[in-house]
């Protein structure tokens, strides 16, 4: 999270400092002022038991009727297929009684129907046989090792809170259908020429030659035309449907405040469509580019592009390298004895005692090759996306220094969230994107309110995952990192490259059930109101003894600005400020406003509320609720602030 709304008087600098600027601007219209609720001490103590199911986020629909998987378009349908619905086409026309496939050979229309039902039914073909084989040994083999290590075989998520979440091998049907779709020839594809807006970087209207002379890259040069084919449009001519899709008297009260004041008239004014189609150049650009040096692109299940399961972390200066150390301390005490790489710049991490102690901890040093910090910015987020392409492991589970887990995450990579969606899950931030931000047209979609921002302290992924694709999204975020003059203004740093790299490519992804809560403090200096210094995350999955999802990730983002009077071991995570229905599906979370305040004494202070105007029918059945850690279930906190604490832990830095 790091944009963060701030809400405090009118002496704050930040906020002066914006109405000097608001005088001159051409557009003083251009601002929103999203004042917090008065606060009023309140002794509210709600606890819900509402426990619904877990939602999964599917694609969004695409202007285009392409399935970049499959060779021919699906016909009469703008479903996109997903890992979690297999039969979105079952009932749809043949693709020879439809007119959109005109002009495709006998032979590929045969080859799709064929690939389309050994897919979906497994038709008893040779290939078909093949896949029973390898199914039938490898449930030989699960139940020749039963009587060995039963408990094996039980994902770690489902398990009590005393079992050991200790690594996992597994090997599912799912896995197996992918390899063997990999696997598949395609013949080269025809892929239609761009529209003529492009002629000044595609002269021959078609990608780069070197997408369609590699049969490997053929899936993602279906992709990237596709992605090159979605409407551009400037500013008015996309307002009214994303004004409809994302209503303003909602979309006004989710957006980050200082977002918008700041940048609001960059999207309208600036990215008009020739923008637009320069960062789509660009896009292809930075693929293209590695591929002609011979870099890998597509995630590969041969360790050609990642071994195995690893954690990756982020640290250099010297407040980071030490939270670092704290992270990976606590990591070893939960016993995690997964790999670990910690990535930083060329000119960081050069105390020879503190990189010992990181290595001691049996963690490994890399050095981010091809970037260099960018002088005079607050934070250089951008070696986040560059450290997960380089990293060595295949299976990542990337942490921010500042973010530690209750208990061992490691059976995250067993989370239906994750398997089932891409092997890929994003964890949920504070905010949504409003209809005039300028990246809805960029990617060529229409403004939603169905996702979050994304909160990037916390990250899963296998980079082979979406047919290897997973892999070209990395890349893709990673070059928005790079040019974060322009991305950054979209994307409120770091965090939402992630989000748009994929549905640039329209891979699938996961999204964690419930939404961000607040971790802090009741402040004494003011009349015990809630602070909160930390986010705090949730969990894929409900264990065993749980009704949903407890918390897994305490990420303190703010800690490092909270003022440290009177505060120290048991008297810093101590309160939880939430929604008592918090699943991130819930529509009535629009209606909820997380903002950070100037706390008395405290500093910054994140705090969680009702927006004014709320229907009365949505507060009387769901409330804002703060609770003591102790009330939740599992005492899932139970031990943490101590270890915290032990390990090094500590209020301020930076």
């Amino acid at each position: 999270m790091p944009s963060l709304p701030i809400t405090t008087s009118s002496k704050s600098k930040s906020i002066s400092s914006f109405n000097n600027i608001s005088t001159t601007r051409r557009n003083p219209q251009l601002h929103l002022d999203l004042s917090a609720p008065i606060f009023t001490p309140s002794s509210t103590n709600y606890l819900s038991t509402t426990s619904p199911v877990n939602h999964f986020r599917l694609r969004s629909p695409s202007p285009s009727k392409d399935d970049s998987d499959e060779l021919l378009p699906t016909p009469n349908s703008l479903a996109l297929p997903s890992p979690s619905n297999p039969f979105a086409y079952e009932f749809t026309p043949s693709p020879i009684e439809s007119p959109l496939i005109a002009g495709y050979s006998n032979h590929r229309v045969r080859k799709w129907i064929r690939r389309r039902m050994m897919k979906r039914n497994f038709q008893p073909t040779p290939l078909g046989y093949g896949i029973l084989l390898i199914l039938t040994i490898t449930i030989l083999y699960t139940f020749n090792s039963s009587s060995n290590d039963e408990r094996s075989r039980i994902p770690s998520g489902w398990r009590s809170k005393t079992s050991s979440l200790e690594e996992i091998p597994y090997q599912d049907s799912a896995n197996i259908v992918e390899e063997l779709d990999e696997e598949l020839e395609i013949d080269q594809p025809t892929l239609p020429s761009l529209p003529s807006i492009y002629s000044n970087y595609f002269p021959s209207l078609s990608l780069p030659s070197t997408f369609l002379s590699n049969p490997e890259y053929y899936k993602l040069a279906i992709k990237l035309n596709d992605f090159l084919h979605r409407p551009i449009l400037n500013h008015e001519e996309a307002k009214e449907k994303n004004y409809n899709g994302c209503p303003r008297e909602l979309s006004d009260k989710l957006v980050n405040p200082d977002q918008y004041n700041g940048d609001a008239q960059f999207w309208i004014e600036t990215v008009d469509q020739q923008e637009i189609v320069k960062r789509r150049y660009d896009i292809v650009r930075w693929i293209t580019e590695r591929i002609e040096k011979g870099e890998k692109v597509i995630g590969k299940k041969d360790g050609l592009t990642g071994k195995g399961r690893g954690i990756v972390l982020t640290g250099g200066n010297q407040d980071t390298t030490l939270r670092t150390i704290t992270a990976i301390k606590h990591l070893r005490r939960l016993k995690v004895t997964l790999p670990i790489e910690v990535f930083h710049y060329s000119d960081e991490l050069t105390d020879g005692n503190q990189r010992n102690e990181i290595e001691a901890l049996g963690a490994t040093l890399r050095e981010a090759k091809g970037l260099e910090k960018v002088e005079g910015v607050w934070k250089n987020w951008q070696i986040k996306g560059l450290a997960l392409v380089q990293s060595s492991f295949r299976e990542i589970l990337y942490l921010d220094s500042d973010n530690v887990p209750l208990r061992s995450p490691v059976h995250l990579f067993d989370s239906p969230v994750y398997k089932d969606n891409g092997r890929a899950v994003f964890w949920p931030d504070l905010s949504k994107d409003h209809p005039d931000n300028a990246i809805w047209r960029i990617v060529g979609d229409e403004c939603s309110l169905d996702l979050w921002t994304f909160e990037s302290g916390q990250i899963i992924i296998d980079k082979s995952g979406n047919n290897g694709l997973n892999l070209v999204s990395l890349i893709i975020a990673s070059g928005m990192m790079n040019e974060r003059d322009f991305w950054f203004k979209m994307c409120g740093g770091d965090k939402d490259t992630f989000r748009w790299a994929f549905r640039i490519l329209d891979n699938d992804f996961g999204i964690s059930p419930r939404w961000m809560s607040a971790l802090g403090i009741k402040n004494g200096y003011e009349g015990d109101r809630f602070c909160g210094h930390s986010v705090l995350q949730y969990d894929l999955d409900t264990p065993q003894g749980f009704t949903r999802p407890p918390p897994l990730f305490v990420h303190s983002n703010l800690l490092k600005h909270l003022g440290s009077s009177g505060l120290g071991k048991g008297s810093l995570f101590t309160q939880i400020r939430r929604m008592s229905n918090d699943y991130t599906h819930n529509p009535s979370l629009n209606y909820a406003h997380s903002w950070v305040y100037i706390g008395e004494a405290r500093g910054m202070c994140l705090d969680l509320d009702w927006h004014n105007h709320t229907p009365d029918e949505i507060k009387t059945n769901e409330w804002p609720e703060t609770i003591g850690v102790y009330e939740e279930e599992g005492g899932v906190f139970d031990g943490f602030e101590d270890s915290w604490f032990d390990e090094g832990g500590r209020i301020g830095g930076w």
